[in-house]
């Protein structure tokens, strides 16, 4: 059976190792995931590229919502992203809305063409568009390779937004790739490739963690939970 390519969610150094230590394919490089993920540092960028060789896409994204970007905010992202292809990145996350909730085809299309090596990766402000097929085909027009999805539903409905997937990759997939993610846990993961139709699969294995010093919560990569779910994903291929 072919492999399903694994993509772990990660916000810190330390979910970097634990992530790199399991079978796994693909990095999304965040910080402050308890916010969604935003822009990670420079610094912890060029420290994640020496520590792996496996595919590493970074987030852009300056602040938390999905919430369209003035000019001087897309600009900042821009250059974020140049930055991060330039030295290494293998793609870059990132989402444009319009004030309609359908994808901002102009900043999409600045932000692919600023782009020299990396995939150009749209993020899940794709499930807030009215209507995923739209979103799919101007995705496609704008040059965008990967979208990661939820089919348009609440993580909690990910096995509808899973039937939601399989029919986009029926449709598109052979210009755009589906990626299946948010709210994949224990209990929905089988079903959700079954039904998602997808070679690949996107997860944090995040678990919340309360800092006694600061008395604050963050949320982190559980290695143990995380192995748990790449043996899942691995005992399917065989």
């Amino acid at each position: 059976m072919e492999r399903i390519r694994i993509e772990v969610c990660i916000g810190s150094l330390e979910d970097l190792k634990n992530a790199i230590s399991q079978d796994i394919d693909r990095i999304e490089l965040n910080q402050a995931l308890e916010l969604g993920g935003l822009t990670p540092s420079r610094a912890l960028f060029l420290a994640a590229r020496r520590m792996t060789e496996k595919e590493l896409v970074v987030m852009v994204r300056p602040r938390n919502g999905f919430a369209p970007y003035g000019e001087e905010e897309f600009e900042m992202m821009l250059e974020e992203a140049k930055y991060f292809d330039e030295l290494g990145a293998d793609g870059i996350v990132f989402g444009c809305l319009n004030e309609d909730r359908n994808i901002d085809m102009d900043q999409t299309r600045r932000m692919v063409e600023s782009l020299k090596k990396a995939m150009p990766i749209f993020h899940k402000a794709f499930d807030l568009c009215p209507d995923l097929d739209k979103a799919s085909r101007e995705l496609i027009v704008c040059g965008v390779k990967r979208v990661l999805t939820s089919g348009g539903k609440h993580p909690k409905e990910l096995k509808d937004g899973a039937m939601v997937i399989g029919q986009l990759v029926d449709r598109y997939g052979k210009q755009l790739e589906f990626l299946p993610g948010g709210g994949v846990d224990e209990e929905n993961l089988l079903e959700v490739l079954r039904l998602s139709a997808s070679n690949q699969i996107h997860m944090s294995a995040k678990r919340i963690l309360h800092d006694p010093f600061s008395q604050e919560l963050r949320m982190v990569t559980d290695p143990i939970r995380l192995a748990d779910l790449c043996r899942r994903v691995r005992s399917t291929e065989k």
